[in-house]
């Protein structure tokens, strides 16, 4: 089956070659073996060839083979939940002929909500996965940018650490649309996510992407490598998405 739309080893190689240029600030995040960047371009570089060795495939074919690489010669423990990542974004994509942008949206997400933030047992570290560090990330760098009604991106972005406050417009009536669309991009995405008709938690994580393609994250603030490295990992491929 020929392969349309994006071209995922292409992608990849995006986030590869940053990962590439960003592997000693990860590894120097790294207490326990000093190695986790260069674990990350390893097993990037496995995952680039493989997707492109099976660019005439269908995305999910693409995606197996890459995640069954990575399965049997991935480098460190990280290795084994990318690889449950990109086995679970092949599943999405079958049938598909092709990816467009929304797809690698959801590729980023499904892949990063695959990956623990621990880096291992003997560290006491806070538990989620690498897309919850990264949305704790944005409501921590987000700018002081609030209105009348008090709610600001965090707010939004929280969303995706399980809070259930719905934004609801406020009695001074300063529209939660307006606060929004001032805390542009990552408020504008989240507002027209809403307005296509994403659920809340959809919305809120595609600010959380909006923000960090925007360079507004910096991951290099997260408490593990992992979280690290999967900022690096995410920046690039949404980045390689406006090339």
């Amino acid at each position: 089956m020929g392969e349309s739309g994006l071209n995922l080893s292409k992608l990849f190689g995006n986030a590869l070659e940053a990962m590439t240029a960003q592997r000693e600030e990860v590894n120097a995040m790294d207490g326990y073996n000093g190695n986790h960047g260069d674990n990350m371009v390893e097993n990037l570089r496995l995952i680039t060839e493989a997707l492109g060795a099976k660019k005439s495939q269908s995305p999910a074919e693409a995606l197996k083979y890459a995640s069954q690489q990575l399965q049997s010669q991935g480098q460190g423990g990280t290795s084994k939940y990318y690889a449950e990542g990109l086995a679970q974004a092949a599943s999405q994509f079958q049938g598909r002929s092709g990816v467009d942008g929304g797809d690698v949206m959801s590729l980023v997400q499904t892949l990063m909500s695959a990956i623990p933030a621990e880096g291992h047992p003997q560290q006491d570290q806070a538990g989620g996965s690498v897309l919850d560090v990264l949305g704790g990330l944005s409501r921590q760098q987000a700018p002081p940018q609030q209105q009348g009604d008090g709610l600001d991106i965090g707010d939004v972005l929280g969303l995706l650490g399980g809070q259930q406050s719905q934004p609801q417009q406020q009695d001074d009536g300063v529209d939660v649309g307006d606060v929004l669309e001032a805390l542009a991009p990552a408020g504008l995405a989240f507002l027209q996510a809403k307005q296509s008709g994403s659920d809340t938690k959809t919305a809120a994580t595609q600010a959380l992407l909006g923000a960090l393609m925007g360079g507004q994250v910096n991951p290099f603030q997260a408490n593990t490598p992992r979280a690290a490295a999967g900022g690096v990992v995410v920046q690039s491929l949404l980045k390689a998405l406006t090339k």
